[in-house]
């Protein structure tokens, strides 16, 4: 379960990453070296994607590679990619932990509620990322 969850958050992380972070992502993109292996890892983070085929000698071949998503295209976004793998990708970055972007749990107050800064405090305003994923998703249809 608790493999689940972290993996859970390193695909909302990229996402987040790749929709308000493009910079980020160009950045560590010039970073990154060498090349897909097809081991197919990548693809089966959290669930099997439906366009991942095996081939007889057990390489994982993306059916959909030239129209692949935006977040298949830039995996590994950074280190904490390659840690979701358990770094079976053969990419590696030049310049590791540098730039590095860690979404950090927020602290607890006395009784165990979570505090945050003050809203003068903060760059933006804070919105739970439901509600985001959702504004986004009727901004799309629109």
């Amino acid at each position: 379960m608790k493999k689940q969850l972290r993996q859970m958050k390193g695909k909302i992380r990229r996402y987040v990453l790749l929709r308000f972070r493009p910079d980020y992502v160009e950045q560590q993109a010039q970073l990154r070296q060498g090349e897909c292996n097809q081991c197919g890892n990548c693809c089966e983070i959290l669930f099997k994607c439906p366009f991942l085929v095996r081939g007889e000698d057990g390489a994982g071949v993306c059916s959909i590679y030239e129209d692949r998503p935006g977040q298949c295209a830039a995996f590994p976004v950074d280190e904490a990619c390659l840690a979701e793998v358990d770094f079976d990708c053969t990419f590696e970055f030049s310049d590791p932990g540098d730039l590095l972007v860690t979404i950090e749990q927020a602290g607890e107050a006395d009784n165990g509620t979570p505090e945050l800064a003050p809203p003068s405090e903060r760059l933006t305003q804070t919105r739970p990322i439901t509600t985001l994923l959702f504004h986004h998703f009727i901004n799309r249809l629109r």
